[in-house]
């Protein structure tokens, strides 16, 4: 009878835990096209939580879905996306073009690219994207190329991978 009581508590309390810590992810998905010469990049993130940025950092009065100022949330998302989001392509730091935005849902799809990649050896990411903004942070971060898929999970401490491509 003590160990119902006792595994009742424990699914109960962890059900708790669960609804009063929310869950926060972005993913960063890296895609070369070697056709194309190009990284081409997707962000999809939380546009709450996006929105919570962009007011702590920039402007206390842009909103987000719809946009009170379409021009001024891209100028500062890439301006965020310059501090915060780290590429190193072949030995090199590269820093990506914002292209636009649009809304899936409840989320910001953002679109970057990076021209000009004749070939892709190595890339480090570094994602630390929201770190500052909301504590248990995490960042998944996909690369695609013709031949190779990679994932990893990037998070507050954690937040730097290579991947080698040869």
């Amino acid at each position: 009878m003590n160990r119902i009581f006792a595994f009742s508590f424990f699914v109960y309390f962890l059900f708790v835990q669960a609804t009063i810590h929310p869950y926060y992810v972005s993913t960063l998905e890296i895609d070369y096209r070697p056709d194309r010469a190009a990284l081409q990049i997707t962000i999809r993130v939380f546009t709450d939580d996006w929105q919570l940025m962009l007011n702590t950092h920039y402007d206390k009065t842009l909103s987000l879905d719809p946009d009170t100022d379409t021009e001024k949330v891209l100028t500062h998302s890439s301006d965020y996306f310059q501090q915060h989001l780290e590429l190193n392509l072949n030995g090199a730091d590269v820093t990506p073009n914002v292209l636009g935005k649009e809304y899936q849902d409840d989320q910001l799809v953002l679109y970057l690219e990076i021209a000009g990649v004749a070939e892709l050896k190595t890339l480090a990411v570094s994602n630390r994207i929201l770190f500052e903004e909301l504590e248990g942070q995490q960042n998944i971060v996909r690369i695609k190329t013709p031949t190779k898929r990679k994932s990893f999970l990037q998070s507050q401490g954690r937040a730097r991978d290579v991947f080698r491509f040869f």
